[in-house]
């Protein structure tokens, strides 16, 4: 075979470009052969083992006996392959089948509406397994029935009949001229007493009379109740956790009474704790029930979680829980799972790559000729072993990352050889790729923003252009930013950086901070080192022990947080060393607010000057306002109507409006007309006449920024008009006899709405507003507070976007309520 002829197509990357598993919604959960499905590549590492050695010793067990069952907690931090290891016992299960084969359910993660998890993925199949329900309901039958008779001596052969499962307890019961009544309501103490849950043992018991049974079934599946089960106090739905975990309870009791197995997998725990409160509390509380229903029922239930949220559960509970911690891949496992995507792209082993069998043979490669460099072996072209192990140590073993700096390394290697497939992925290759991959921002940028935190803070820095501006600077000219601390020349010392994946570079930044330690002399200095895009967690260790502080790394989505707690702890460490004690701590920051009052007062005495300027300007116009105003003022919703003609279509109580006020002036705040556009259009009367006209610029970063600003203002139209549409038709059914608004359908819609619209709006990139900030209203100019002022009213903007599904969702059922 010509070796090229077994080479990857250049355009079929063989790596994911965002390397997620998910448990539902994938094929690779089907069995091998069914409807499309593959198996999902796996190397077995220590916590997968553990996992595959848990199922197969709950499996052991005998059925149709009491057991212990398990509940499993798949404990990493996030990219560590939680997620894979719960869609790894999935596949095991679902290929297993069999006359036993478990039942089993799966949580992507939780929701605030579990009950639409329970109707579109728990119950899905709950009709075909009825039989497992009355077998359990018809043993209790027959056991209250024999129970019945134990007063008479005559009839004991009968009760034993019955205890034996030889006897029909109805047959029995017609004969003998029974009480069915009576027996029934036994039977319905019965249950209510084993499954602790009274209108499930309702439920339960009426499913052995005829004229119940689908409306019981209906209840089951998640629908509202009929009039039928209403009369017998059962009256709301299975749509919220409490219920959803009741219900997962009562089945998991009858499951294991019937000698059936039953799994629960739920991923990403965690979520919940970005729950309000109340919501969070509700959903523990139920978990922790049901972890103990399924120990002590013989289930197996397994879920997800980082190690921070795995506190969020009581003492008690997680004494019955086995965690199972991930690992780091070893420089072994990443070869062997980078070696199964090559080949899986390939076709070579195609979709046996899990099934037990002989290893292909593979020629020993010839012995390394010293200097050369490596060559790529034919089963992991175009990576070599070295750039591999390189791969691993800077992603610290995470799988999440090693799959995804693999993707890019293999494209840059493609780019840079397109015509033969790509070329061997060195380390350079490599560095490369991670820097195109995580360095989202410039150097320039990321001091920006570290500028905005230090002045949101009112601390005093200075750059040092201006600290070494009457003297050399020499190597401590590189911090950034200097912040001193107290009275004695005590300062922290910002330096950013690119990416740290070589140790070259942590020794330049050595260098920088013992530079900067010198220049502050016997006073303590504190440096902080900020990293704009990847850090190595090798070097990110060195980093920490160089400077005795973690460094912080750049992002979007944090980083504000993050670096004001570290100046601020920092400061702390400072304030605490200096000698001078508390009063020269309390005299620095009275100099600071100082500094904060006289800037103010600055900025307010130009503000003076310009509302002077423009005195005469509007004095010219006043008329022409006068005449142009009509004869009575508008009002508030044709102001609205004018500032946004599409949120004209529908009208909506004040209570919900108020929001989608906010949100829309929150993107007119972000994205007003610039001052900078009208100065291009301003000539000076008085220049000479040769006024030359003036062109202003755009950078790429404004494009999207207003691209996003449009975007966004268009997502809100469009949602608030499809809420205003939805309170008519509640206002229209409020009209109807009988009708109770919200109707279940009708509050379902709307938070489907809600929800729409909440992960849209986080497909959007909003941080780039920034940069509409950057040139637009609140230009940043050499005055501490236009920065703030800037800073400030962004974070209003953040306030009024942030959340607003669930303030309408709200605020709309309020409002069709009263």
């Amino acid at each position: 075979m010509n070796p090229k002829d077994d080479r990857v197509d250049p355009r079929d990357n063989p790596f994911p470009s965002v390397p997620i598993a998910r448990l539902t919604g994938s094929s690779d959960l089907l069995p091998v052969g069914l409807q499309g499905g593959r198996v999902p590549i796996t190397v077995e590492t220590g916590a997968i083992a553990a996992m595959r050695a848990q199922l197969d010793a709950w499996r052991r067990q005998r059925l149709n006996v009491p057991s212990v069952g398990r509940a499993l907690a798949v404990v990493g931090d996030l990219g560590t392959g939680k997620s894979h290891i719960a869609r790894d016992l999935a596949h095991t299960v679902m290929t297993r089948p069999g006359p036993a084969a478990p039942v089993l359910w799966l949580i992507d993660e939780p929701v605030w509406d579990f009950g639409q998890i329970y109707r579109e993925r728990l119950v899905t199949d709950l009709k075909d397994q009825k039989s497992v329900f009355y077998e359990v309901l018809l043993d209790y039958y027959s056991d209250v029935t024999a129970e019945s008779l134990a007063g008479s001596r005559s009839l004991d052969s009968i009760a034993a009949g019955l205890k034996g499962r030889d006897l029909d307890p109805q047959a029995v019961i017609d004969a003998l001229n029974l009480s069915e009544a009576a027996i029934r309501a036994d039977l319905e103490r019965r249950l209510q007493g084993l499954t602790e849950h009274g209108k499930f043992a309702s439920a339960l018991a009426l499913l052995q009379i005829p004229g119940f049974q689908n409306a019981v079934w209906e209840w089951f599946m998640g629908h509202p109740p009929s009039d039928i089960l209403r009369e017998r106090g059962i009256d709301s739905p299975i749509d919220d956790v409490s219920s959803v975990f009741e219900a997962l309870a009562v089945f998991a009791f009858l499951y294991g009474r019937a000698g059936r197995r039953f799994i629960l997998v739920v991923d990403m725990l965690e979520k919940v704790l970005e729950w309000p409160i109340d919501r969070r509390t509700a959903f523990v509380q139920a978990f922790e029930k049901l972890v103990n229903v399924y120990v002590s029922v013989g289930g197996l239930l397994v879920f997800c979680v980082v190690p921070d949220a795995l506190g969020m559960l009581g003492e008690g509970v997680q004494e019955r829980i086995r965690p199972i911690r991930t690992t780091a891949l070893t420089d072994e496992e990443t070869v062997e799972l980078t070696r199964r995507y090559l080949e899986r792209a390939r076709g070579t082993r195609g979709a046996a790559l899990d099934a037990p069998g002989p290893e292909p043979d593979v020629p020993a490669a010839p012995p390394p000729v010293p200097g050369a460099p490596e060559e790529a072996p034919a089963d992991l072209a175009p990576f070599t072993v070295g750039s591999l192990r390189y791969i691993r140590s800077l992603a610290g073993g995470v799988p999440r990352r090693v799959l995804k700096i693999c993707h890019h390394a293999w494209a840059q290697a493609a780019r840079r050889s397109p015509g033969d497939g790509p070329s061997v992925v060195d380390e350079v290759i490599v560095r490369d790729a991670v820097r195109a991959t995580f360095e989202t921002a410039t150097l320039e940028q990321v001091r920006a923003s570290i500028r905005s935190v230090l002045e949101l803070e009112s601390r005093r820095f200075e750059p040092s252009p201006v600290r070494f501006s009457a003297r050399p600077a020499g190597e401590a000219g590189k911090v950034d930013f200097w912040i001193p601390v107290g009275r004695q020349g005590a300062a922290i010392a910002v330096l950013t950086t690119d990416s740290v994946m070589q140790s070259s570079q942590v020794e330049r930044l050595e260098r920088i901070v013992w530079a900067a330690r010198k220049d502050t002399g016997a006073a303590p200095c504190q440096p902080l080192v900020v990293v704009n895009g990847y850090l190595s967690p090798a070097l990110r260790q060195r980093i920490a022990e160089l400077t005795d502080a973690q460094p912080v790394v750049y992002s979007d989505r944090d980083f504000t947080l993050t670096l004001r707690e570290a100046v601020r702890e920092l400061a702390r460490r400072l304030e605490a060393a200096d000698r001078d004690g508390v009063l020269d701590v309390i005299r620095s920051r009275v100099e600071d607010i100082s500094y904060q009052q006289t800037t103010v007062l600055d900025y307010l005495q130009r503000i003076d000057g310009r509302v002077e300027q423009a005195d005469a300007a509007s004095a010219r116009r006043l008329g022409e306002l006068l005449r142009s105003l009509p004869a009575e003022p508008e009002p508030r919703e044709r102001r609205r109507e004018h500032a946004h003609p599409r949120a004209a279509r529908h009208r909506m109580p004040e209570d919900v409006e108020r929001h989608f006020d906010r949100a829309f002036d929150a993107i007119g705040l972000m994205s007003g007309v610039p001052a900078t556009f009208r100065d291009v259009f301003t000539v000076d009367e008085t220049a000479a006449a040769d006024v030359r006209p003036r062109r202003l610029g755009f950078t790429m970063d404004e494009f999207q920024a207003v691209g996003v600003a449009v975007l966004l203002e268009k997502l809100l139209e469009a949602f608030r008009d499809s809420v205003a549409a939805w309170l008519e038709q509640a206002d229209a059914a409020r009209s109807l006899p009988g009708e109770t608004v919200p109707t279940t359908a009708q509050e379902r819609r709307l938070r489907t709405i809600c929800r729409s619209y909440e992960i849209t709006a986080e497909m959007l990139p909003v941080f780039r507003l920034e940069s509409m900030a950057a040139f637009g209203p609140f230009t940043e100019g050499p005055e501490p507070i236009e920065h703030a002022s800037r800073t400030f009213r962004r974070a209003e903007a953040e306030d009024a976007l942030s959340r607003l599904g669930e303030r309408v969702l709200a605020a709309a059922m309020a409002s069709v309520r009263t």
